[in-house]
């Protein structure tokens, strides 16, 4: 693969930077209730948790994007470059959905009720995200009883 040159590593720094910075902000601000109504369709009020825990995930893997971007900063190739810009989008999402399945009592861990606590679950997911994708991966084969013997999705006799 091709390097990236010096623009290119300043443009992914800079954007990792603006959704880590970003994502503290949107915390501090739905969580002080200045954002109220509708916003693009959507009721702000009725999300407000849920778009928090997904800007605490989308923190986590900024952060873990800007570690990354310091340890590899000479060896960033195009795959890095798609691996950097994805990487809060995905962890916005993937927090999310990680509490919702806490929530639904589908995946279970000893965390307090508290909004915190969800907060720091999302952050967790978000900065670990390899790993969670991995237990994601297990759950589904463990829920649709799969063989787990690396067949994919290909129907077994």
């Amino acid at each position: 693969m091709d390097p990236i040159n010096r623009f290119g590593k300043q443009f992914i720094f800079v954007y990792l930077l603006i959704w880590f910075v970003g994502s503290l902000w949107m915390m501090a601000l739905l969580g002080s209730g200045t954002i109220q109504g509708k916003l693009l369709g959507v009721d702000v009020t009725l999300y407000h948790e849920y778009a928090c825990f997904g800007f605490a995930g989308a923190l986590g893997g900024a952060l873990y994007g800007l570690r990354m971007f310091h340890e590899h900063y000479h060896d960033l190739t195009t795959q890095w470059v798609y691996w950097h810009l994805m990487r809060p989008v995905l962890c916005f999402g993937s927090a999310i959905i990680t509490i919702i399945l806490f929530q639904s009592g589908i995946l279970l861990l000893q965390v307090g009720d508290s909004m915190a606590a969800r907060i720091s679950v999302a952050f967790l997911t978000g900065f670990g995200y390899g790993k969670f994708m991995e237990k994601i991966r297990a759950l589904t084969t463990t829920f649709f009883n799969g063989s787990g013997s690396g067949n994919g999705d290909k129907p077994q006799p």
